[in-house]
C-alpha cells in the first residue's frame, strides 16, 4: 500500500506533514465531488435507458400490430414477426445492462462515498478537534507563571495527555487516509470493469446474431421488390 501521508512526519506534526494533509484532503474533496458527478450522470443515463426501453416497446407492439394487420400476406407478416422478435430480445439485454449498470457503477460508488469517504471524513473531524485541543494546551503551558508550581504542573500534564492523544488521533487519521488512497483506485475500476464486462457478455455477443439476421431477412425482402 502507498503511504500518501508518512507516519514518521505524523507523530512529529511537522511542516511536511501539515503540507501533506492539505494536499491529500483538497485531492479527497476533489474526488468526492467528481464521483458525486459521476453517479448522478449515470442516474440520468439509467434513467433515459429505460425511458427508450419503454418507447421501444411500444414500437414494437406497433410493428406487430402491423404483422397481425398483414396475416394476409406471409411474407410480410412472418418477417414484421420476427424483426419484433429481435426487438423484444433488444429490450431485455438492454433491461439487464441497464440493471448491471446500476448495480455496478450506481450502487459501488454511492456505497464507496458514502462508506469510505464518510470515515475519512470522521476521522478528519476528530483530528481537526484534537488539533485545536492541543494548541490550546500548548498556549495555556507557555502562558502559566512559572512561580507558581501547582499551575506549571497541571499544564504540564495536560500538555502531555493532550500529545498522546494528538498523536493517537493523528495516526489513525493517516491510516484512513493511506487505506483510502488505495482503495479509490480498486473500487472506481472494478465497478467500471463490471460495466464494460456487462457489455461484452451479456449484451452484444447475444443479441447482435438476433438482430443480423433480423437485418438480412428484412434486406431479402426489400431485395425482392413488390409482391
Amino acid at each position: 500500500m502507498k503511504m500518501t501521508v508518512d507516519f514518521e512526519e505524523c507523530l512529529k506534526d511537522s511542516p511536511r506533514f501539515r503540507a501533506a494533509l492539505e494536499e491529500v484532503e483538497g485531492d479527497v474533496a476533489e474526488l468526492e465531488l467528481k464521483l458525486d458527478k459521476l453517479v448522478k450522470l449515470c442516474i440520468a443515463m439509467i434513467d433515459t435507458g429505460k425511458a427508450f426501453c419503454v418507447a421501444n416497446k411500444q414500437f414494437m407492439n406497433g410493428i406487430r400490430d402491423l404483422a397481425q394487420y398483414s396475416s394476409n400476406d406471409a411474407v410480410v407478416e412472418t418477417s414484421l414477426t420476427k424483426f419484433s422478435d429481435s426487438l423484444q430480445e433488444m429490450i431485455n439485454f438492454h433491461t439487464i445492462l441497464f440493471d448491471q449498470t446500476q448495480r455496478s457503477i450506481k450502487a459501488q460508488l454511492q456505497n464507496f462515498v458514502k462508506e469510505d469517504l464518510r470515515k475519512f471524513k470522521d476521522a478528519k473531524k476528530q483530528f481537526e478537534k484534537v488539533s485545536e485541543e492541543k494548541e490550546n494546551a500548548l498556549v495555556k503551558n507557555a502562558q502559566v507563571q512559572r512561580n507558581k508550581q501547582h499551575e506549571v504542573e497541571e499544564a504540564t500534564n495536560i500538555l502531555t495527555a493532550t500529545r498522546k492523544c494528538f498523536r493517537h488521533i493523528a495516526l489513525d487519521y493517516v491510516l484512513q487516509i493511506n487505506v483510502l488512497q488505495s482503495k479509490r483506485r480498486s473500487e472506481i475500476l472494478k465497478s467500471l470493469f463490471i460495466y464494460v464486462s456487462s457489455i461484452n457478455i451479456l449484451c452484444y455477443p447475444l443479441c447482435m446474431p438476433i438482430w443480423l439476421s433480423s437485418i438480412k431477412d428484412m434486406i431479402c425482402l426489400v431485395n425482392l421488390g413488390p409482391i
